[in-house]
Order: structure tokens, then C-alpha cells, then sequence
């Protein structure tokens, strides 16, 4: 409430912030809330395809491994989003097919950053030994930015129009 000068005083700030509370990490069905296990999990993601490709290259063609992991890595991203549960989402019952995301402004980021990152592949000159590479890389993280944009559109739909 103001005083005779027109200020308002100022509130005291609370003794401690309440600390977050996440349900615990669930293997069947996959489901993770807490955000360092989020982060742990595409640690791990990124280090097992490294590793699985430094492991390939000794029987198999650089080519094929970059071609395998290409198409590999939107089905792990795929399906690590769908397992990653944001606050307040339930946690049983599975998401909508189309849903990758808990809230949409994370995926207007994640869609649009795979989106420009492979349309640069058009814009900037790269030095290109294998064009199957290359058309593979571009195909599948166009993939990935639509398949998040299409999760956000979708879930801004919902927020505007409930059901």
C-alpha cells in the first residue's frame, strides 16, 4: 500500500525459496523430470554415437558410419523428447505422437535452430567429398527442426483454443 509520498514499501523477501521436487527417474516406460538427468541422458546420448563411431571405423566405411548415425541421431532425439517430462506434465500416460516438447517456446528454439543450421548447409559454400552424406545430414535435421516446429505450432494451437 502506498505511503502519504506515494512509495510503496518494499516486501521482505521470503527466509528460503522452496526447492523443486522431482518424481524419480522411471526406466519403464522411459521417463525423466529432472533436468540434470535431461542433461545427463544427451551426455550420454552424444558420447555413445562418438564412441560407437570411433569403434565402427575399423571394419566399416567413414561414409556408412556418417550415413547410420545420421539417420540414427533424430530417432534417439525423438525418442529421448517424448521420454523427457516437463513440470507439471503427468508423467504416466504417453504424450501424443506429435508432442516433443512440454511447453512451446522451447521448441520454437530447438526446431528453429536445426532448421537454420541445415538450411546454412544450402547458403554457405562447404567443401562437399560425398553429396549422399551431406543430402542425408540435411534431410534428417530438417527432419528434427519440423518435427519440433510442428510440436510447438501444435501445442501454441492448444493454449490458445482449449478443448
Amino acid at each position: 500500500m502506498p505511503n502519504r509520498d506515494g512509495l510503496v514499501e518494499p516486501e521482505s523477501f521470503p527466509a528460503q525459496r522452496e526447492k523443486k521436487v522431482y518424481p524419480p527417474l522411471q526406466w519403464w516406460p522411459l521417463r525423466v523430470m529432472n533436468p540434470w538427468h535431461k542433461f545427463g541422458f544427451l551426455v550420454v546420448l552424444e558420447v555413445a554415437v562418438r564412441a560407437a563411431a570411433q569403434l565402427t571405423l575399423l571394419g566399416i566405411p567413414q561414409t556408412a558410419i556418417t550415413v547410420v548415425s545420421d539417420i540414427l541421431w533424430p530417432v534417439a532425439v525423438i525418442a529421448l523428447a517424448r521420454s523427457f517430462r516437463g513440470e507439471g506434465e503427468p508423467v504416466q500416460p504417453p504424450r501424443p505422437w506429435w508432442r516433443l516438447t512440454a511447453r512451446p517456446m522451447i521448441g520454437w528454439f530447438i526446431g528453429g535452430f536445426y532448421a537454420l543450421g541445415e538450411l546454412l548447409a544450402f547458403v554457405l559454400p562447404v567443401r562437399v567429398d560425398h553429396y549422399l552424406v551431406t543430402a542425408v545430414s540435411v534431410v534428417c535435421g530438417l527432419f528434427l527442426g519440423v518435427a519440433f516446429l510442428n510440436s510447438s505450432i501444435r501445442l501454441t494451437i492448444l493454449r490458445r483454443r482449449p478443448q
